[in-house]
């Protein structure tokens, strides 16, 4: 009964919309998508989950390149933002980091991590990092926020940390 409440009063309450698009979709496609959501549904907030997967295709009809997709489209979405007055959180992958030890051996999140166009961090008001050391004997289940860029207020920094409760 509970999570029946639970659900009828978040996502199961006509105001939540999901849009499967399977893989990759053309840039210009995905802005007009949100843009139907955030003004002929009125949604506050867009997650786009993830920037890399949704842009997969490269082929778009304005670049071959991946970062060159990347500047364009972020540079499209930030303005969508700003005419639509919506939220957008867009997840980015990190790039691979060189030597031994990654985000997944807690490597710290930079802004210079970002994978792809540096148009992610420019462009957005907030970044934030995720990361946790997935081998280690008493962290694994920790994962901390660590704020990369605050444009409103410059505080940066570990936001908070996560922790995975198995049972």
């Amino acid at each position: 009964k509970e999570l029946n409440k639970t659900f009828k009063t978040t996502v199961g309450n006509g105001k939540f919309y999901l849009y499967n698009h399977f893989g990759s979709t053309l840039a210009d496609n995905l802005l007009s998508k949100i843009r139907y959501l955030a003004k002929a549904c009125s949604v506050d907030f867009v997650i786009l989950d993830h920037l890399h997967m949704a842009l997969s295709s490269i082929g778009d009809e304005h670049t071959n390149d991946e970062r060159k997709l990347i500047d364009y489209t972020v540079s499209k979405l930030r303005t969508l933002v700003e005419e639509t007055g919506i939220g957008l959180i867009l997840v980015s992958h990190l790039r691979r980091l060189e030597g031994n030890r990654d985000h997944t051996d807690g490597a710290v999140t930079s802004l210079a991590h970002l994978r792809g166009s540096h148009a992610l961090a420019q462009l957005s008001d907030t970044v934030i990092g995720f990361e946790r050391n997935q081998q280690s004997e008493s962290e694994s289940n920790i994962m901390y926020a660590r704020v990369l860029k605050n444009r409103w207020l410059g505080d940066t920094g570990i936001a908070s940390q996560l922790i995975y409760n198995s049972e």
